[in-house]
């Protein structure tokens, strides 16, 4: 299986820089593992691990921002290759993480203790994707943990990470309704109840139900005040088309 990595420096062309990349690049190579260059935050969500090159204590502060914007939308090992001796701020990194396993490294540990603590990682990763089987209520519907899609006949309905943990919690709920809190808590964690948590909530079943227009066997009902509603076609509470932005009182 193709994994690959990105590499984050936390400081412009540096020759050392250049240089922790080669090596890094060289081991992972070994390893079959492909390795980029990190400098858009919109590459976060291809990868499967980041590394990120701390030479000094002035880049910290950066580090930080990359890991909360990271946080929220992304889960991924993180290793946190660090120059420099002394610092307490490195210590608070793994504090900022809700999904990813952030692990700090000193550059004396050297190169090849990073290689295999990715190779263990990633395999350890690998290993349950494969180990982990399709959900399924039925021979005909199911969901597909190591592609984030849920299948209906023969449509493959692609999801986003905290997609994929809301239609999971709807549809192993299915015809159950499920509330604003619940979804928060799949993909959040924590719930305090606020407006804000609610707008998040209905801008991913937004999207989902959009997404589920490619087939025609499941959709989200709203359930005014309390939450979603997942209904099949096989129940008499399936809406016509046309009616698909109906809200039960």
């Amino acid at each position: 299986m193709n994994n690959t990595i990105g590499l984050l420096h936390i400081r412009d062309d540096s020759e050392q820089s250049n240089h922790i990349e080669l090596l890094i690049k060289r081991d992972l190579n070994e390893q079959q593992y492909s390795l980029i260059k990190i400098t858009e935050k919109e590459q976060i969500g291809t990868l499967d691990g980041l590394v990120i090159h701390l030479e000094k204590a002035s880049g910290y502060v950066k580090a930080f921002q990359w890991l909360i914007d990271i946080q929220e939308d992304h889960s991924l090992f993180i290793w946190i290759l660090c120059g420099e001796k002394g610092s307490e701020l490195p210590k608070l990194y793994p504090l900022l993480s809700k999904n990813s396993v952030i692990e700090i490294i000193e550059s004396d540990q050297g190169i090849e203790a990073l290689g295999i603590k990715i190779k263990n990682a990633l395999n350890y990763k690998n290993h349950l994707l494969n180990r982990e089987e399709p959900k399924k209520i039925s021979d005909h519907h199911f969901l597909d943990p190591a592609k984030l899609s849920l299948v209906v006949h023969d449509k493959i309905i692609a999801l986003t990470r905290k997609e994929f943990k809301i239609i999971e919690l709807l549809y192993e709920n299915l015809d159950n309704v499920v509330t604003y809190d619940q979804i928060n808590d799949a993909i959040y964690g924590t719930s305090t109840g606020e407006a804000l948590e609610k707008y998040r909530v209905a801008n991913f079943i937004f999207h989902i139900r959009s997404k589920l227009k490619k087939q025609s066997y499941f959709e989200i009902e709203i359930i005014r005040t309390r939450g979603y509603l997942l209904t099949s076609a096989k129940n008499g509470r399936f809406l016509l088309k046309g009616r698909s932005d109906k809200v039960l009182q």
